[in-house]
Parts: structure tokens; C-alpha cells; sequence
């Protein structure tokens, strides 16, 4: 059983309960959704709400974020003597380079595990991570001496968890669960790891609870420990909170230029650290003043992930005392009131209804008709159709619709279903997707103008959103199909189909 985690007024832990509601406020910026927020001092949760539909009890997308998951077990294997950080990538992989045929540049043969931890590769330009994304990593060209210049290289951390499944045997949720999170009360039931075809648990793949997260956050800020125990190497955590490499040049913004650790970055103010995901999945930990903060959201790039926390550390780190401050009952009802109200807003209603005229089944002619959620950064297409179980992933041939004074039902013929309310209401729901545990959703539609019917899915399980757009054209439905990439570059992958009206 998962012990809770103690919870207390934020004047217990030295900031008032004013200042807590004011940064909730503040974090509903223009350049964000936020999902889920939690805040801990000194071992103590002082803070935490969820955006409804979003719930505590839900997993969420980590993105990059889950490279903290990876660089843990790397540390497990380090103290069980599994792996030392200065071994070379080519050494601990010789069987499979042999296997490739591979002829390896004289600095490739020189990364170390330690360089790939803090994002030194040395490597020309990002390794393809599709395919055989382990062959890939090797014959990408180098640039630099590795160990000499950060660039960001998230292929290195899918390589992390290859050394982890070679050296003892399993893939590295199966390897965490006793070590890390049964001892410090993550469900691993509940926790998602999506796997790369080739079977290894693949980054950026994992979905925590905001409060999975808050607790990781918590055993680096104790040092390794947990309830007295030293569960990691208290060396490990000093070392991977501390900036390995310094890292100026980076394309990121303010701070993402303040130094790297073990896949994480130093903060803009001293002696704070964090986990990082794309679009704001963040872990926040400050050893000093014991505080961490453990945050979901959907973050416009490439900014809004940036005003995030200088929210954060404006309306709260800045604002910590040293000592409790006195009991302040009506401001503590307060917030936790405004706690329980925070919602997305609802979905946009149409002017007027559909009608029964859309009511029907139709079948695809040109293109292909893919509802699931995607993470596409501008450029490239989706990065997560790797991690979709393949005896789930079935090609939709066809579809119906079926509308209602309050519903519009998108049935697709592999048996899914979509329901999606007309009145704005985001209710959660359940669907069967590729993604066997990630099926939760909340959808709304509307008829807009020009005979067009849309359906917004937001995907509960990230800060994920597909639309779907449904024109009638003659003898059937044009479809046109928007994937959220919720950056500024280019904000939408999109896809167009065209669906025939059967007789």
C-alpha cells in the first residue's frame, strides 16, 4: 500500500497561504494549459490542484522528464556494480556494433556512459531514433571531442536504458519497481513505460501522476533517501544536482543555458535544479530550503515553458521564509477552495446543432483517418507511433456518425468510440486506443460554419489535442485531421482524407 504523503498549511513551511494562491493564479498565463500542480516543503505537501477534467489520479506525459527515471537506474546500476560512468559506449555495445558491421569514428569509441548522462556525445547533429535507433546512434558523425560541448541528444538517453536492459537483464521499469518505486510509494501498476518495437522501454516514454513525479523530486532533495533510508547513493544524487557541463550556447531559453547535471538542468536561481519535459513537465527541487514542486502542463513553445517558471519563482521560490509563519485560517480556506476550482474552460459551442443529415457510415477512399494523440515537434512527424502496441494499432477502413441533442458518437470500425458532448461539458471517458492504459479523453464538438462538423479531443493523459474536421462534400465527407504540437514554428501536424458516404 502506498503511504500518503504528509500534507500541512503552506504557513507551516513558511509562505502564506495568499502568496500560494496568488502563484495558482499566475500559472493560468497566457502561453499555457495547465493540468496539475503540486508543491512540497520539507517533506510536507502544501499545495496541490488539478485542472478538471485533468485528476490527481491520472498519469501524464513526462516527455524528457522521464530522463530523470532513466538517469536513476543508471545510478542503481552504478551502486550495485553493474556499470561505472567511465565505461565506453562502444565497449558496453561491442556485440552489437560487431552485429552492424559497423567501422566507428576514434571519438565515437571514446563516449563514455558519463558523457552521454550529461548530453556530450559529441555527435554532429541529433542520431535518427527511428528504426534501428541503436545502429543509428553509432554512425551518426561526430563534432566534437565527447565530453566537450553539451548538445542536447535524446538517442543518448534511449541508449541509457539499452545499457540498463544489457547489464541486468531487464528493461528498466521492471528494474525500478523494487528499488525505487515500491520503497518510495509510485504505483508501478499505475505507471506507464511505452517500449520501442525492439522491446526496450523507450524515452520519451513514461506517464506518472503529478504526485509520481513530486515524490522522485523528493528523494534528490533528501539526498537519496527516504524515510531514513539511504535508498540512492547519496554521491550519485550530489553529483547528478550538480552542473556537470556548462551549456551557454543552447538553443533553449533563459533557463535552459545554467548548466547540465544527469539528464537535468540547473535553474537560474543558485542551487536549484529540475526534471524537464517538453511543453513544461517539470520537477523542481531546491535541496537548501527542502522545497520541491512537481508540475503538468501544456506549454506554448518556445516560450511558455520559460514563463512558467519565472512564475514559479516569482510567486514561490522567491517568497519561502525560514520560519512558519502564523495560522491564517480564512486564507487557508481560501485556497484550497481555489484549489478545487481550477477546470480548462469549455469546449466552444456551435451557433447552431447538426442535424441527423450527418447521421451515417462511410468508408475511407484517399488518405488515412488517424484520431490518436501524437508528439510532433515542428519538422518531423509523430514521434510516439513507435511506442503503439501493434496488436492494437489497427488501420481505421471506416467510421459513423451519429448525433444527438446532446452527443456527437464518432464509432470507428475497430470498435473504438468517441463521444463528444455539444453543450461545451468536458467529460472525462474512456477509449480504446493504441495505447492500451492512455485512453482517457474528454471531447466536445460543434457545427461551424460552412456545413463543417468539429471534434476537439483533448487526450487526459498529456497535454495532447486532436481535431477533427468533417466537411460534407459530394458523396461523402472531406476529413481533415490537426494534431497539437503546441509550438510557435508550427503548431499543428495535419492530415487530410476523404471518406465515402455508404449507400
Amino acid at each position: 500500500m502506498t503511504m500518503a504523503l504528509p500534507r500541512c498549511a503552506p504557513e507551516e513551511v513558511g509562505i502564506s497561504s495568499r502568496q500560494v494562491a496568488a502563484c495558482i493564479r499566475a500559472l493560468n498565463h497566457d502561453l499555457t494549459t495547465m493540468n496539475g500542480f503540486m508543491a512540497a516543503r520539507h517533506g510536507k505537501v502544501f499545495a496541490e490542484c488539478w485542472w478538471s477534467p485533468y485528476r490527481a489520479e491520472l498519469v501524464h506525459s513526462n516527455h524528457s522528464f522521464g530522463k530523470s527515471y532513466t538517469a536513476t537506474a543508471i545510478g542503481f546500476a552504478m551502486q550495485e556494480g553493474k556499470l561505472h560512468l567511465d565505461e565506453r559506449m562502444a565497449d558496453v555495445f561491442a556485440e552489437e556494433i560487431a552485429e552492424r558491421n559497423l567501422t566507428l569514428d576514434e571519438r565515437t569509441r571514446r563516449i563514455t556512459i558519463r558523457h552521454v548522462l550529461t548530453m556530450t556525445n559529441g555527435m554532429a547533429h541529433h542520431p535518427d531514433m527511428t528504426g534501428d535507433w541503436i545502429g543509428n546512434y553509432f554512425a551518426t558523425p561526430m563534432a566534437h571531442e565527447p565530453g566537450t560541448r553539451f548538445a542536447y541528444n535524446s538517442s543518448g538517453s534511449c541508449m541509457l536504458g539499452a545499457i540498463i536492459r544489457k547489464r541486468t537483464g531487464q528493461n528498466m521499469k521492471d528494474y525500478l519497481t523494487p528499488r525505487l518505486f515500491d520503497k518510495i510509494g509510485i504505483d508501478a501498476d499505475r505507471f506507464v513505460w511505452c517500449k520501442f518495437p525492439n522491446g526496450i522501454d523507450g524515452e520519451p516514454g513514461t506517464f506518472a501522476t503529478t504526485e509520481d513525479n513530486l515524490r522522485l523530486a523528493q528523494l534528490y532533495c533528501n539526498g537519496g533517501t527516504w524515510n531514513g533510508e539511504q535508498i540512492l547513493s547519496e554521491a550519485f544524487v550530489k553529483d547528478a544536482l550538480s552542473v556537470q557541463v556548462e551549456n551557454p550556447f543552447a538553443p533553449e531559453q533563459k533557463d535552459g543555458r545554467c548548466g547540465y547535471g544527469y539528464q537535468l538542468w540547473a535553474c537560474s536561481i543558485p542551487g536549484v535544479f529540475r526534471f524537464d519535459g517538453g511543453q513544461g513537465q517539470y520537477g523542481i527541487i531546491w535541496p537548501e530550503k527542502e522545497l520541491v514542486i512537481s508540475l503538468h502542463e501544456g506549454a506554448f513553445a518556445p516560450l511558455g515553458p520559460q514563463k512558467t517558471l519565472d512564475v514559479l519563482y516569482a510567486h514561490l521560490l522567491l517568497k519561502l521564509q525560514d520560519e512558519p509563519l502564523p495560522p491564517a485560517a480564512d486564507d487557508l480556506a481560501a485556497l484550497r477552495a481555489l484549489e478545487k476550482a481550477q477546470r480548462l474552460p469549455a469546449g466552444e459551442v456551435g451557433n447552431t446543432l447538426p442535424d441527423a443529415g450527418w447521421n451515417g457510415a462511410y468508408t475511407m477512399q484517399t488518405g488515412t483517418f488517424d484520431p490518436w494523440f501524437a508528439v510532433a515537434p515542428p519538422g518531423v512527424g509523430d514521434l510516439f507511433a513507435a511506442f503503439r502496441t501493434p496488436e492494437r494499432d489497427h488501420p481505421i477502413h471506416g467510421f459513423s456518425l451519429r448525433v444527438t441533442s446532446s452527443l456527437v458518437t464518432l464509432s470507428l470500425d475497430t470498435g473504438a468510440e468517441i463521444l463528444a458532448s455539444l453543450d461545451g461539458s468536458l467529460t472525462e471517458r474512456f477509449v480504446a486506443s493504441p495505447f492500451p492504459a492512455l485512453g482517457s479523453y474528454a471531447t466536445t464538438a460543434r457545427l461551424m460554419e460552412e456545413d463543417t462538423l468539429e471534434l476537439r479531443i483533448r487526450w487526459l493523459n498529456g497535454w495532447f489535442e486532436t481535431i477533427l474536421l468533417f466537411a460534407q462534400s459530394k458523396g461523402g465527407l472531406a476529413v481533415t485531421t490537426k494534431k497539437l504540437r503546441l509550438n510557435e514554428a508550427d503548431n499543428y501536424l495535419i492530415d487530410t482524407s476523404f471518406a465515402l458516404r455508404n449507400v
